[in-house]
């Protein structure tokens, strides 16, 4: 192609490209490159029928030569120099648009970053050409990893990072989907949005039918009952079961409950029902699952072990529940009162949580209906709501007064509830009527 001397006046910028914006210094260092070693590419232009003249790409190096000529200096470009305002350019002539895209997509991706979402806006115009390019020639559409290929390389990051702009390309008029410091954060509120509304809209679908008939109860001993249950059922286990630490001998339950644990707590009946415990829970839950445990701490390690050889995924720490509201003092003379208990959380598969929340969860006790370990509805919700949809199912083991029962229907979840003790179930039931 013949280098060609055109006036700067008579370059046309179209609004329409894809680089809305030149960070000075971008600029003032190419000027300085160009000073020092000449221009290395021309500016490419066409011409309309009208005999307009467009930059099709090298708007930056517009930019550094205005500033150069601002010194009084002149341009080099190969063999030739160009005084102030006279432009060294090549015409690509009547140019295929797929062809000036890329040139310009050349010069501002591959060259100097754009800003995120122009460069989203350039990766989902590049494959809309390549489509209509194969519409034209009869050719296969483009795929994610053809358009990756050409911008930024075929790794699964770099395709992942090429599907991400071509998804966020479609909500850069969001205002919030603007202000995102990256094509990913802005991915990750879409996200987060998608999931809300799919919540919102399987709630309200839920809700029409919804009502405490959905339940289940069952009293017994769920080493009994537990293996009778279908396999691959529930979608979370939340359960309280014995600590193992004797505390059926214990005598006031922070005063709030008549008499003792009616079940044995000993460590050795603990040892053999947690192991129970988390090979069916393992069992009864579906693929992607969660599973909360409540335990003592010196309990915990061996807790962890049991349900990670039983397949499940352990946290590494325990969750951990503060109750300002806790009396309870195990040396009653020397202090200090325990005002927290533990929880395990685990992950059956990869199911991810609903909301990242912390580790520690300060909820006080509920008004206590005569049961020696009660835990608060509150907590409960907390944790569920973690992990559940509206029309889950939830599984409690060992659900006491029926708190399980109330949370899953504050979260329109389906409850089974395992009691052993008639009283708490009677308990339950009340509680559940109470739901009509």
């Amino acid at each position: 192609m013949q280098l060609h001397s055109i006036p700067f006046k008579d370059i046309l910028i179209s609004k329409k490209r894809q680089r809305k914006e030149f960070k000075p210094e971008d600029v003032v260092s190419l000027a300085g490159s160009i000073s020092q070693l000449g221009l290395l590419h021309p500016v490419i232009v066409r011409k309309d029928d009208e005999g307009n003249i467009t930059l099709v790409a090298g708007e930056r190096r517009l930019k550094a030569m205005n500033y150069i000529w601002g010194f009084g200096e002149t341009v080099r470009c190969g063999e030739y120099s160009f005084n102030e305002g006279s432009v060294p350019c090549l015409y690509i002539g009547e140019v295929d648009p797929l062809d000036a895209f890329e040139m310009e997509l050349e010069e501002n991706i591959r060259r100097v970053d754009l800003a995120w979402q122009e460069k989203a806006e350039a990766t989902a115009l590049l494959l809309k050409a390549r489509q209509e390019r194969a519409l034209r020639t009869g050719s296969p559409p483009p795929t994610i990893e053809d358009i990756s290929r050409e911008i930024r390389g075929t790794t699964p990051t770099s395709q992942q990072a090429t599907r991400v702009e071509i998804l966020v390309s479609k909500h850069l008029t969001d205002p919030e989907v603007q202000k995102a410091k990256s094509a990913g954060d802005a991915f990750k509120l879409l996200k987060r949005r998608e999931e809300l509304q799919r919540n919102a809209d399987l709630a309200a679908k839920v809700g029409v039918t919804f009502s405490s008939q959905v339940h289940s109860l069952y009293q017994g001993d769920c080493r009994e009952i537990l293996p009778d249950l279908p396999k691959e059922f529930f979608d979370v286990i939340l359960t309280d079961p014995p600590y193992g630490i004797d505390a059926d001998k214990f005598s006031d339950s922070d005063g709030k409950a008549q008499g003792s644990h009616f079940y044995d707590d000993s460590w050795t009946y603990w040892n053999k029902l947690i192991q129970f415990l988390a090979v069916e829970s393992f069992r009864l839950c579906k693929p992607q699952a969660h599973a909360y445990v409540f335990c003592d701490v010196d309990n915990f390690i061996l807790l962890k072990s049991f349900f990670q050889e039983a397949g499940w995924r352990v946290f590494r720490t325990p969750l951990v529940w503060v109750n300002p509201t806790g009396q309870r003092a195990p040396w009653p003379q020397s202090g200090p009162q325990r005002k927290y208990q533990l929880c395990l959380y685990a992950i059956k598969g990869d199911r991810p949580v609903l909301q990242l929340k912390p580790d520690v969860l300060t909820w006080p006790s509920d008004e206590n209906l005569n049961h020696q370990a009660q835990k608060p509805v509150n907590l409960y919700i907390d944790l569920l709501s973690r992990s559940v949809r509206p029309g889950d199912s939830v599984l409690d083991c060992f659900g006491g007064t029926g708190t399980v029962i109330l949370a899953a229907h504050t979260l329109k979840c389906r409850a089974t509830y395992v009691e052993m003790d008639q009283a708490a179930y009677g308990t339950a039931i009340n509680r559940l009527k109470g739901l009509d």
